[in-house]
């Protein structure tokens, strides 16, 4: 069957998409940029780039297209995410109606009885949008899904392992039925491969109904943390949403949609999907064991992606989201000259641009037992995977490409630099991206970040400018 994704690169089509391969289908993927790295480079999908807002690009994503997985949704694209998401579907629809896709599947959200929250209104009027299309439409509606980079997972996972005391509002006590990705995934490859002639609305509830103080017990014994969690009678919602500010790791628009339906109780009946897909269902205890095991396997992508565990230097505490800090500019030189001088990083010219605030940084790391005076490459001419620049190691490269590198000082969290060229079509001239990112490990490396981040600024600029001129200067000789 053909199949596309929408909202392939989000956390549930990451897992999705690996699943309906396996299962012998053709699947095309989409994302909304063109520069985002396939988060499985050895899988044959076919890529479109889609922006759901801007109608000319979804119709040749649907050409040949039986069945569409909607995943998308709008939550960390700011606080106009609900008509964002309104006007999204309404475009689907449009499309999808003059295309040959026989259904749609749509991961929706499971709700209370009269929904209040933008979250759970958005999920609702979405559904109804998409039911309105000429073909059947599936709504499968979840809660907590147990994966990493799964918000409310990870808002949980940030809150216990960095607090010792959670003062929360009385609705911590309200229960919810958690879900592990892989009895998801079952359910949403059994929907596509399945047959209706009309709509139907399925709830996917995972064993338990858990209160979201059981739940971060839970997780806090699984991470071998302890916090005691206080629920206040008339401590606002406000209140969590600062909190998390300071603590975890997910875009703050995400986590503050969700937190502002903490207080309003789910409802959900599976009884129709088990019977109609049995399998054994994980409790989160189970489920968690499946996701510590996941973030021991010491493999990542070519790219610096969200959540890889050697990112986060293999430990559950740190921030799954990373920071990031960035900055693009064209240079007049060729990939070839640009990449010389990456290649000449750690060496006599250090980092190109205020290398005594290199040097400043490097001092407080050796300080406190760090090696960040280390100075040094592994391999002086050439850069190779596994090497050392400096107190950094290399993990990935692609020359005249690509460079990434891991963040080797002591600090509270796992970052990392990583450098991309593109040329033009005659290569006389490169676009290089140089990014700074970081997955902070709580309050601390949030601090740490943001203490930080104005020398990032005025590190990038100066260093991408003296990295120009330098190609510039290889270009002419």
């Amino acid at each position: 069957m053909k199949i596309l994704v929408i909202g392939a690169f989000g956390t549930i089509g990451k897992a999705l998409v690996p699943a309906l391969v396996a299962a012998g289908h053709e699947v095309s993927v989409s994302s909304r940029r063109a520069k985002n790295p396939l988060p499985w480079p050895n899988l044959p999908v076919h890529r479109f780039t889609l922006d759901l807002l801007i109608p000319e690009t979804i119709s040749p994503a649907l050409e040949g297209i039986e069945l569409v997985y909607y995943l998308m949704h709008g939550m960390s694209d700011g606080q106009q995410y609900t008509k964002t998401e309104v006007q999204a579907a309404q475009f689907f629809v449009q499309c999808v109606n003059q295309s040959q896709v026989k259904q749609v599947i749509y991961m929706g959200s499971l709700i209370s009885a009269n929904p209040q929250s933008k979250h759970m209104q958005a999920r609702v009027k979405t559904g109804e949008i998409l039911a309105s299309a000429n073909m059947p439409v599936i709504e499968l509606r979840a809660g907590i899904i147990i994966t990493p980079g799964s918000a409310a997972f990870e808002v949980m996972r940030d809150l216990v392992g960095h607090l010792p005391v959670l003062f929360a509002p009385r609705s911590i006590h309200l229960s919810s039925p958690p879900i592990a990705i892989d009895n998801l995934v079952y359910y949403l490859t059994c929907l596509g491969q399945d047959t209706f002639s009309e709509n139907q609305c399925f709830d996917a509830l995972g064993p338990q109904w858990l209160s979201y103080v059981e739940m971060m017990q839970c997780i806090g014994k699984h991470l071998k943390r302890r916090c005691r969690v206080l629920a206040l009678p008339y401590l606002p919602l406000s209140w969590s949403s600062a909190v998390l500010g300071i603590v975890t790791s997910v875009p703050k628009h995400l986590a503050k949609a969700l937190i502002a339906g903490l207080d309003e109780a789910i409802i959900g009946n599976d009884k129709a999907l088990r019977e109609r897909y049995p399998q054994t269902l994980l409790t989160l205890d189970q489920a968690m064991e499946k996701v510590l095991a996941a973030e021991t396997i010491k493999t990542y992508p070519q790219e610096w992606q969200d959540g890889v565990p050697e990112f986060r230097n293999f430990s559950p505490l740190h921030g799954f989201y990373a920071k990031s800090a960035d900055i693009d500019i064209s240079i007049p030189a060729s990939t070839r000259s640009v990449w010389q001088v990456i290649n000449l990083l750690g060496g006599k010219h250090r980092y190109f641009y205020l290398n005594m605030l290199w040097a400043m940084r490097e001092w407080m790391d050796a300080a406190v037992g760090g090696e960040g005076r280390a100075h040094g490459r592994t391999n002086p001419d050439e850069l190779v995977v596994g090497d050392k620049v400096d107190s950094w190691t290399i993990l990935s490269v692609q020359p005249e490409r690509l460079l990434v590198m891991k963040f080797g000082m002591k600090a509270p969290g796992g970052g990392g630099m990583q450098f991309r060229l593109k040329p033009n079509k005659d290569n006389t001239r490169t676009d290089m991206s140089l990014r700074l990112l970081w997955h902070p490990a709580g309050f601390w490396g949030l601090a740490y970040w943001y203490f930080f981040a104005p020398w990032h600024r005025l590190l990038l600029n100066g260093m991408t400018k003296a990295m120009a001129k330098l190609a510039m200067r290889f270009e002419q000789e």
